[in-house]
């Protein structure tokens, strides 16, 4: 592989890790068009959203593993609430899974509907409450976990369909809705991503699929020589990511992933 192939690999792993690390999101908006450049350029048809999608999550599963690591030690996170919403999120992810793969159906027009109307409701919530009091972390109270099981179960249906981590759709939904301090609720994602993308993991790894691209470096639909300098890349820059967003005010953090919604809203609408 060139080495300027490996540079542009490593610094999409540099920025995407930094994103996901600050905002609590997978990073695979910035993953899944490298991914899909490459797979255009082996010029893939058969299996082309199977790949964009299990190399996604496999950037996404390491990153969210590596930061949720720092978040335990940094308070930011809980367990059982990131378990109760990693199980909603797994029953849907794998059911959506298992249907595109069976049926062999692609992104369908109803989920861009759906998945960009989330995200315009998403944006005006978050917009309306830049300018609200924010609740301080060491103040407020935990919900009851029951509460978290929705955001987990619509995580999963984004996450089988897109192939990011879910982070998008489950921080306006932990700050928004549950009211938990914006802080906390991206370290709250971050920690559920792992429990969303392992078992869509392993599934891509036993799947086989039509064109291979790298026989002797490939497990299933996991490219190891486009993974690995992402995953190293992105698993480095999502520690920064995380020191970035302890310093930052909440307000601040609140517009950054605000634009981050607009961003992915403008990636659904030209892709």
């Amino acid at each position: 592989m060139p080495y300027l192939e490996i540079i542009i690999f490593v610094a999409a792993g540099l920025i995407g890790g930094f994103m996901a690390g600050m905002l609590g999101v997978g990073g695979g908006i910035v993953f899944v068009p490298v991914l899909q450049q490459v797979l255009i350029h082996f010029k893939v048809t058969d299996d082309f959203v199977a790949y964009t999608l299990s190399n996604s999550l496999a950037i996404v599963f390491f990153v969210g593993l590596s930061g949720s690591y720092r978040q335990v030690k940094l308070k930011n996170t809980n367990l059982p609430a990131a378990l109760v919403t990693g199980v909603g999120a797994i029953i849907t992810s794998v059911t959506i899974t298992f249907i595109v793969n069976y049926f062999h159906l692609d992104h369908p027009l109803g989920f861009k509907i759906i998945f960009g109307s989330i995200l315009i409701f998403s944006a005006i919530r978050m917009f309306l409450e830049v300018k609200k009091k924010n609740i301080d972390t060491a103040e407020f109270k935990m919900p009851d976990l029951k509460k978290f099981l929705p955001a987990g179960l619509f995580a999963g249906f984004v996450t089988a369909l897109s192939g990011l981590g879910g982070g998008i759709v489950m921080v306006p939904y932990f700050n928004k809705v549950l009211k938990l301090p914006i802080r906390f609720a991206t370290g709250l994602s971050l920690s559920v991503i792992p429990i969303i993308a392992l078992p869509l993991l392993l599934f891509y790894s036993w799947h086989q699929p039509v064109q291979v691209l790298y026989p002797s470096y490939q497990t299933g639909h996991l490219i190891w020589p486009v993974l690995l300098p992402i995953t190293l890349g992105a698993m480095v820059a999502s520690q920064f990511g995380i020191k970035v967003a302890q310093r930052m005010k909440s307000q601040t953090l609140k517009i950054v992933f605000l634009v981050f919604i607009l961003l992915n809203l403008v990636k659904l609408i030209l892709v």
